[in-house]
């Protein structure tokens, strides 16, 4: 059972191809594997180790290979039980009671709380750094007789065949896991207790959708200086107006208490820090950016102008590292930035610039003393 679901299931999540989802795990079901020798001995659990050191490398150049251990079980058999929920062998009578078992096993299973380290969080993301890409494939076969329809399965011979003579056409879709297809709100509670426990994919995908991006799971991870630069490198790829403009969204959320329990605090310090991680990302996008167009372009990211214009406006420290002269080259182009967006802060709603002026007044009180003891990536000698 060990060797099947690590070859069937956990490698090709870390390497890519194709993921075999068989019956639902639980608890039970990693300690029969833990008692079957999965505790890292065999060659394919080698192999895992080896692939995830891979991944993990991209975030650490120095980090140990990750062990294969109960908690690697435990991540790759919830994400296990949250696929099976959306199997189509899974439905008939009872399914239901049946998904809501699923889903509290998966839970259960998930529920390992926020990685202690950066190492940590490395070593749980290189298990699960692909899940974005889980993607169902579901083909819908016509000919002369009618039409079949195969989900997450690749339709038998017998349908296909000759297809000249049967004018046979297969039509195939595939559709995202997390975007398109999602878990039923049974599973909810297991989706987030997979996020706290692997905040590194979440502080990567500011667009996600289930769960909300939440300020209190990414925190620390972005505290962790190589960690916060490799996430504000990606997001720049993203874009710094969708990126950006999900990262504020979050944080009117986080300031407002809003956020769910099992993160971090909201409190003037943290709220401060991620006020300056956006401030980073415009630091990184005024020095190697192009020239944004003008005026400022609407949609997404106006929340973040929103935001950096009343933190500029309230404490400049919030967004002005102590050692970047105002006059010099850099200083006027970040302040033509800020200029820009406090002229498409002034055309958003009251509302919208009230909370973004409440947001940095919260902050404020901790904007005095962030140069001194912040290792905060967006200082300058971190850049």
């Amino acid at each position: 059972m060990a060797r099947a679901f690590v070859n069937s299931f956990l490698l090709p999540l870390v390497r890519g191809g194709q993921l075999h989802v068989g019956r639902p795990l639980g608890p039970a079901g990693v300690e029969r594997i833990m008692r079957a020798g999965g505790r890292g001995e065999a060659a394919d659990a080698a192999a895992l180790r080896a692939a995830r050191h891979e991944v993990a490398k991209r975030f650490l150049p120095d980090a140990e290979p990750p062990p294969f251990d109960e908690q690697t079980l435990r991540l790759g058999a919830a994400l296990h039980d949250l696929l099976v929920l959306v199997h189509p062998g899974l439905e008939g009578p009872g399914v239901m009671r049946r998904q809501a078992r699923i889903a509290a096993a998966a839970q259960a299973l998930a529920s390992l709380g926020a990685p202690p380290t950066a190492d940590e969080a490395v070593a749980r993301h290189a298990l699960l750094a692909r899940v974005p890409e889980i993607a169902r494939t579901d083909s819908t076969v016509t000919f002369w007789l009618g039409r079949e329809s195969f989900v997450g399965r690749v339709p038998p011979p017998r349908v296909t065949a000759l297809p000249n003579l049967r004018r046979v056409r297969v039509d195939v879709v595939r559709r995202s896991w997390l975007r398109d297809i999602g878990v039923p709100a049974v599973a909810r509670d297991a989706v987030l207790a997979l996020a706290i426990a692997s905040p590194l994919g979440e502080a990567l995908d500011p667009l996600r959708l289930e769960p909300p991006l939440a300020w209190s799971r990414i925190l620390p991870v972005l505290r962790a200086p190589a960690l916060g630069r490799i996430v504000a490198g990606h997001l720049l790829e993203v874009g710094l107006p969708r990126a950006g403009g999900g990262l504020a969204a979050a944080l009117l959320r986080f300031a407002s208490f809003q956020d769910p329990p099992g993160g971090e605090a909201a409190t003037p310090d943290a709220v401060a820090f991620a006020l300056r991680f956006l401030a980073h990302l415009v630091w990184l996008d005024v020095l190697f950016g192009a020239p944004p167009p003008a005026p400022e372009p609407v949609g997404p990211g106006r929340g973040l102008a929103s935001l950096l214009a009343a933190a500029a406006a309230r404490a400049p420290a919030l967004v002005w590292p102590p050692d970047v002269p105002p006059d010099g080259e850099l200083g006027r182009a970040f302040a033509e930035r800020l200029a820009r967006f406090a002229a498409a802060a002034a055309a958003e709603p009251a509302p919208e610039t009230a909370a973004a002026r409440s947001v940095a007044d919260f902050a404020l009180s901790a904007a005095s003393t962030l140069g001194a003891r912040d290792s905060h990536p967006g200082a300058p000698n971190i850049i």
